[in-house]
């Protein structure tokens, strides 16, 4: 992408001169040079007038296509905005029977537009595509702010807020074709798919849906911090404990419990995210890109997904999975470490398990 360099400064030109035009008797039989291709202007307006026209000529814009599934009385208008923009609707549907028909065919196109809440499936279908997955685009109603961080929850990378039109549309597919074209989502001419940066694709070399040793899990954050401090990326940490009620279950059931909530725990986290386990029956999960209120949103998520576990039997007493969680994460403009994050999320982890909270978050 060319970058434009700054706007001349009109200080000092002050007004032209008038001229009078020169008559067909009196211009010269030579052409005008200062309109000659081959001259450059001398005058700055037209110097920037020019540029602008150059840049405006190379910008292209990737061509997204794309699967719609949002609600009955959402669904056209968002089509006719997709295509409006200039993009393709491969496929659209609505409701349950909507999901089964698109799902098939996520691994094909470069970006979804999803509605939120109901559509939460085809965005973990999508998710599972990586690391050259589509672009997730989660459509809400209601205020931008509460639009954002139910999309952020659900894992989507944008959010669209309803009703949809082309004013509000297009700005959002212009992202999702950057996105598309960083993560090697386009194939080149040649019909290979450029490899996706690492600023944007997995953070480590890890197995999806798997616990990080520790040191992986710690470089990985390291990474994140510095990429988090010099693009002003918001980034959070969050920790949670299996919680047991007294008495102490017998023997094996603890081992048990952890184990499930480990499993639940790995299968509930996004995409980008990073989970390693910790001593004391706790485990560790980093969310890049996110800030400490998107967080919280996921950690709930998390914890429903644990609570949500088969129980164990054993003693004559049933044992459910449980944990209790903490989020802390960066300040923008602040400086933090990884020993920073570590020390502020264990602190809020036992404050919540002092007070009963099932989730404590860093104000």
């Amino acid at each position: 992408m060319t970058t434009r360099p700054p706007r001349a400064s009109t200080k000092g030109f002050g007004k032209r001169p008038k001229t009078r035009g020169a008559t067909q008797g009196e211009r010269p039989d030579k052409p005008d040079k200062r309109r000659s291709p081959s001259v450059v202007p001398t005058d700055p307006f037209e110097r920037i007038a020019d540029e602008v026209v150059e840049d405006t000529a190379r910008a292209e814009i990737l061509q997204l296509r794309m699967l719609v599934l949002e609600g009955a009385t959402h669904l056209a208008s968002a089509q006719g905005a997709i295509v409006a923009a200039g993009h393709v609707v491969v496929a659209g549907a609505s409701g349950r029977e909507g999901f089964e028909k698109l799902r098939a065919a996520v691994g094909s196109v470069d970006a979804v537009l999803v509605g939120v809440p109901g559509g939460e499936p085809l965005i973990d279908v999508a998710l599972a595509q990586a690391p050259r997955r589509p672009v997730v685009i989660a459509a809400c109603t209601g205020s931008a702010v509460d639009a954002a961080r139910r999309a952020a929850a659900a894992g989507a990378d944008l959010v669209a807020v309803r009703p949809h039109d082309v004013e509000r549309l297009a700005p959002i597919l212009l992202a999702a074709a950057r996105l598309a074209e960083q993560c090697g989502q386009s194939v080149d001419a040649g019909g290979a798919a450029a490899d996706p940066p690492a600023a944007l694709g997995e953070l480590s070399d890890r197995e999806p849906g798997a616990l990080q040793p520790f040191e992986v899990f710690q470089q990985a954050v390291e990474g994140a911090l510095e990429r988090a401090q010099r693009y002003a990326y918001p980034l959070a940490v969050a920790m949670f404990g299996v919680d047991i009620a007294p008495p102490p279950p017998p023997p094996g059931v603890r081992g048990i419990l952890r184990a499930r909530a480990g499993n639940a725990l790995v299968n509930a986290i996004r995409d980008v995210d990073l989970v390693t386990e910790l001593e004391q029956d706790r485990f560790l999960v980093l969310l890049p890109y996110t800030d400490r209120l998107v967080g919280a949103e996921v950690a709930r998520r998390i914890i429903s997904a644990v609570a949500a576990a088969d129980p164990v039997v054993a003693g004559g007493r049933t044992f459910s999975p449980k944990l209790v969680g903490a989020v802390a994460g960066t300040r923008p403009g602040e400086p933090v470490s990884f020993a920073d994050l570590m020390r502020d999320v264990t602190q809020l982890l036992e404050q919540a398990a002092v007070t009963g909270a099932s989730l404590a978050v860093e104000s």
